[in-house]
Formats: C-alpha cells, sequence, structure tokens
C-alpha cells in the first residue's frame, strides 16, 4: 500500500472543502520520516539453489536469477550469519567460480568482513585461499581488493599520536594476516601485489589520515614479507619527496606563522576546500607539510624500530647493516639526484646516528661517488654537499672521522691544483671546474663550522697547517671568487686568526674584478653569476613531530661573545683596503649576508 493511500486512510471525513493551501512540516518531521522508513530484508538461497544458478548461468540458460544474486549480495544488508551462510555456499562451488563467473566473485570479494566475528573472518579467509588455490586468474581481483583496504574510510576517525584505534587495528590485522596467507600459497601474488601498492598511494594533496593509514599499512607488510623491503622504501620515498619539494621551509614556517594567529581547520578534509587563491595557498601548504610530517615520523619510527631489540633497545648490528644497504640503494636512485629536498634525505642522517661505523660507511660512498670520473658533474657537487652538512651539522661525528675527511678533501684539491699547473693556459669557466669549486668551498665551510673542535689543541692546530690551505685559496684557479661570501669572509677571518692563510687581498682584488659572466649557450645568451649554489641538504629540519628524533643528533651553530670579539679585532686591524673590502661585502641586502645558511638555517653571520 501506497504512502499516499494510507494518509487517506488516516484522514477523518469532512464535509468542508480542503483548502489547497497545505500546512508546512518541518525539516525535522521529514528527517524523521526518513530515518525511520523500513528496509527490505532479503532471503538468501541455499546451497543447491546458488550452485544451480551458478550452473544455469554457465549454461547460457537463465541470466535473470544470477542477476538478482548479484543485486542481493551488493545491495542488501547482511549480517554475520548471512555473510558466514554465504561464504559456506560459495566454497562448495569453487570448482566452477572460473572466469565466466567474474562478477559473482567480484560481489563476494567486496562484501564488507574486516569488521564482523572472527568466525565470519576465517571463513573469508578460507574462501579466498581455496579460490586462488584453484584458480589463479582471480589473484589481481583479490589483490587489489585487499590494497584498497589500506585506505581508510572517509568516516573514520584520525588516529592519536599515530596509533591505530582498536578498530582500525582489528581490521588491519584481519587483512595481513590473509595477505600472508597468500604470499605464501600463491607466489605470483608477489608481484601483483608490488604493482597495486604502487598504483593505489594515495596522490599527494590527499588528506593526512590517508597519507598516514596507507603508509602504515605499507611498512606493515614489511614485518612478514622482508623481502619486499627495497621496493617498499623506494616507493614511499619516491611519493616523500614527491611532498617535501612540493611544501618548501619558507612556505612551512609561513604556515606555522600563520597558524598562531588563525588557526587551520582540520585537515582531514581536502585542500581544494579552500576559497580565496591566498587562503587557498596557505592551506595546501599547512596541509602537505602536515601530512609529510606525519609520513616521515613514521618512516623514523620504522628505522628505529627495525635497528633496535624491543626488550632492550639495543642495537641489532645485523638488522642495521641490512636496512642501511637497502636505504643506500633507494638514495642513490632517489634523493641525491633530487634538486634541493628539504627533509627526505634525513632517514641518512637517522641512520648515521646509530653507530659511527654507518656514518663513516656513508661518508665513503659519497667520496668514491664525487671522486668517480664517470658520475655527472651536478651529482659530484651534490654528494660534495651532503659530505660537507653532514660532517658540519652531525654531534656524533667523532673528530677522527672529521680531520680524515678534512684530509681526504685536501689531498684531492691539491692534486687537482698540481694537475692545472702543469698546463700552459688554465681555463676558469666554472662550468668546467664546478666539481673542484665545490670541494674547496665543502672544505671552507667546514673548518668555518667545526673551527672551534679543530683548535683546542696545538696538535689539531698543527694539522689544519698541514692541509696547506694557503695554496688553495692563492692557486690560480682562485676559489675565492665562486665561493658564497658568507663562507669566504668567515674561511678569511679565522685562517688569519689562526695563521692559516691570509684571504683579504685575494677578496679584495675579486670584489674589484668582478664581472657579470655570460654563457652562450644553445638557445640564447644569459647572465649568471659566477657564484656556486647555496644548498646543503642537513640544514636545519623543521618540522616539529618528526624533528624530535633528528634534534637529540643536531648541532646548531652557536657563536660565542668571544669568536665575535676575536673576529671584530681581526677586522680592525685590517689594512684600509681590506676594510672597503669588507664593507662593499656587508653592504648588501641583509638576506644575503646575515646567515650563514642556506633555505632558513641560522649560522654564521658578517662582521661589520
Amino acid at each position: 500500500m501506497s504512502v499516499i493511500s494510507s494518509r487517506r486512510r488516516g484522514r477523518a471525513p469532512s464535509s468542508s472543502t480542503p483548502s489547497i493551501l497545505k500546512k508546512p512540516r518541518s525539516l525535522k518531521s521529514r528527517l524523521s520520516e526518513v530515518k525511520t522508513s523500513v528496509k527490505v530484508k532479503f532471503m538468501l538461497p541455499h546451497s543447491q539453489k546458488v550452485h544451480s544458478i551458478l550452473e544455469e548461468y554457465k549454461d547460457g540458460t537463465i541470466s535473470r536469477d544470477y542477476e538478482n544474486l548479484l543485486c542481493l549480495i551488493r545491495d542488501a544488508e547482511l549480517t554475520d550469519e548471512d555473510v558466514s551462510s554465504l561464504l559456506k555456499e560459495a566454497t562448495e562451488c569453487i570448482s566452477i567460480l572460473n572466469q565466466d563467473l567474474r562478477l559473482f566473485v567480484e560481489a563476494l570479494l567486496s562484501i564488507d568482513w574486516t569488521g564482523k566475528s572472527r568466525e565470519v573472518v576465517a571463513e573469508y579467509h578460507s574462501f579466498v585461499v581455496n579460490l586462488l588455490s584453484a584458480h589463479n586468474y582471480h589473484s589481481k581481483l583479490v589483490v587489489e581488493k585487499l590494497v584498497t583496504l589500506f585506505v581508510p574510510n572517509a568516516t573514520d576517525v584520525d588516529w592519536p599520536d599515530g596509533v591505530p584505534t582498536d578498530a582500525d587495528y582489528r581490521k588491519c590485522v584481519n587483512v595481513h594476516t590473509l595477505l600472508n596467507l597468500l604470499l605464501s600459497v600463491v607466489p605470483m601474488c608477489k608481484e601483483i601485489l608490488i604493482n597495486f601498492l604502487t598504483k593505489k598511494f594515495p596522490y599527494y594533496n590527499k588528506s593526512t589520515h590517508i597519507h598516514e593509514y596507507y603508509l602504515h599499512n605499507l611498512l606493515w607488510t614489511l614485518d612478514y614479507q622482508p623481502g619486499f623491503r627495497q621496493d617498499i622504501l623506494y616507493l614511499v620515498i619516491s611519493k616523500l619527496v614527491i611532498l617535501d619539494v612540493s611544501a618548501s621551509k619558507e612556505m612551512i614556517a609561513k604556515c606555522t606563522a600563520e597558524e598562531e594567529i588563525f588557526p587551520m581547520d582540520d585537515d582531514s578534509r581536502s585542500v581544494r576546500t579552500c576559497t580565496t587563491s591566498t587562503t587557498s595557498t596557505i592551506a595546501n601548504s599547512y596541509a602537505l607539510s602536515n601530512t609529510l610530517d606525519v609520513c616521515m615520523d613514521k618512516l623514523f619510527n620504522y628505522i628505529i624500530a627495525e635497528c633496535h631489540s624491543s626488550e632492550d633497545g639495543e642495537l641489532i648490528w645485523d638488522k642495521a647493516k641490512a636496512l642501511y644497504l637497502d636505504l643506500i640503494t633507494v638514495f642513490d636512485k632517489v634523493v641525491l639526484p633530487t634538486y634541493d629536498p628539504q627533509h627526505v634525505q634525513f632517514v641518512m642522517f637517522l641512520m648515521c646516528c646509530l653507530k659511527p661505523t654507518i656514518a663513516e660507511a656513508f661518508l665513503n660512498y659519497l667520496w668514491k661517488k664525487m671522486c668517480n670520473p664517470n658520475v655527472a658533474r651536478v651529482i659530484r657537487r651534490a654528494a660534495v654537499n651532503y659530505i660537507a652538512s653532514l660532517l658540519a651539522r652531525a654531534n656524533f661525528v667523532p673528530l677522527s672521522m672529521l680531520k680524515g675527511t678534512l684530509q681526504q678533501m685536501a689531498e684531492w684539491i691539491h692534486s687537482y691544483i698540481s694537475n692545472q699547473d702543469a698546463l700552459e693556459s688554465v681555463n676558469y669557466d666554472l662550468r668546467v671546474h664546478s666539481v673542484f669549486y665545490s670541494v674547496c668551498q665543502a672544505l671552507f665551510y667546514v673548518v668555518s663550522f667545526r673551527y672551534k673542535d679543530l683548535v683546542r689543541s696545538k696538535k689539531n692546530i698543527i694539522f689544519l697547517q698541514s692541509l696547506n690551505m694557503a695554496k688553495m685559496v692563492t692557486c690560480r684557479l682562485n676559489p675565492l671568487r665562486v665561493c658564497q661570501p658568507a663562507i669566504v669572509q668567515n674561511f678569511a677571518a679565522i685562517t688569519r686568526n689562526y695563521q692559516l692563510a691570509y684571504c683579504y687581498t685575494i677578496i679584495e682584488h675579486n670584489a674589484r674584478d668582478k664581472l657579470p659572466v655570460i654563457y652562450d649557450d644553445d638557445y640564447n645568451e644569459t647572465t649568471r653569476d659566477v657564484t656556486l649554489d647555496t644548498y646543503y641538504p642537513f640544514d636545519p629540519y623543521v618540522l616539529e613531530r618528526s624533528g624530535k628524533k633528528i634534534q637529540p643528533f643536531y648541532r646548531d651553530y652557536e657563536e660565542s661573545p668571544q669568536d665575535s670579539m676575536e673576529v671584530d679585532e681581526t677586522v680592525s686591524n685590517q689594512e684600509e683596503d681590506d676594510f672597503l673590502c669588507n664593507q662593499e661585502l656587508s653592504s648588501t641586502p641583509n638576506s644575503k649576508i646575515n646567515k650563514f645558511s642556506y633555505g632558513s638555517s641560522p649560522g654564521f653571520r658578517f662582521k661589520t
């Protein structure tokens, strides 16, 4: 009986003519009618009926019953008892569930089973394992359905402090238990799983919780499939690099300042909900930085947990060594060729802090990369920057390792200078000698940053004298001409103070002789500055949540009052031309000279 007829039956007879105007109903009353609507309950057919329906469909005789069965499975609200009964009936029909019945199999796999009772979950696991054991061509469909469960529902709540809720934890356990069974029973699922993990990885502007949920499950797979680790790490770090380069340190700092004044809304919604362009930019950067922070924290937690014993927290050397080898492979393919990443490279920083042996191995890898003439120059220069930044910023690098690396760099520089001095003429083009200039700047940078550790004893001062830095700055290639002004000024003050080299005459000459350089390429003539780039990968880590794991091992540059007095005294004793040179340098914009840093890192300041 229709709703209209029932209403008419409940209306009292009236002799008066009804009005055409009806009393308006409230929204509350209309919503109550929707909520109280009666849902239809379907009855599942017994097993013999299901078997006969499937057989008749395969024979091509009756298709309506098959279509009704599919609609029943997809649309009806199935209880635990219904699902268990249906899975048992489907298990009895395993032998005939070939590709012709793909829609029926897909409907069964789409049942919401992860939150059901243990009996239903066990029945589902049994059905899937038996299905793939008999018909492995359903493997792609099964694995795709399972990987789709790595993405949370839109109504799921966020995880407090990155810890899954009890309900989400149970769901994840059920999914990974089944995946582990399938990978052991059907080996071909391994390659299929890697492909779908890559395909289903969330787009970079999805919500933080989606990325956190998916990354949590990705790393979970490594518990029972450690052979996937290099592929999983490659996938994760590649995706995090996209997030990293999309959220610069300057924008993160701006978003932090904006948040202190105007707190952002929860980022579980898509970042596309913003209206104005300015608000959209700020909200987008805030969401990206927050997502990157959460994901980096997850990755750091995995590294720490994988390398340490869960009982006493002691370092397990074999596991740490194996993880380093996987990470260095991914670093070589993804991170090192990437220009100006801000945070992802700190996975290597965290690995190096576990044991000095790992830090030494990482430095040796970078140095071999730099010395290899078959490697692209841009990669060799990046390797030098990583060496310099690690030596300057890592407080776990011992003094012996620091001195040994500086000795290697000095020997390479002097060998390069000797080869150039043997030539009748020298090409001073920065592009030709970019690797040499990068190594020189790296040495000047490390000496300037770590000079307090290098001048504490007479023995260390003698070591600095043995580097023969005076020959470096006075060679025909003139590295002070192309190094960053902040590095040059601090290096000059320190080397003069400890009588290691005298740079001010060369600085003055370079200041007078500095002219713009025009490079004629294949397209057009472009004017470029004759200065090396300013990227040092281990400049300060600005993400708050994951940065807590980096800060205990990180060295910030702190300038003491005694240092200021010494440098000021050195500058005041300069000749008139030296003072003019220093004044000319200090007349540049403050944003370029008040920091011995690159990006947002604090560091050495110019003395005026």
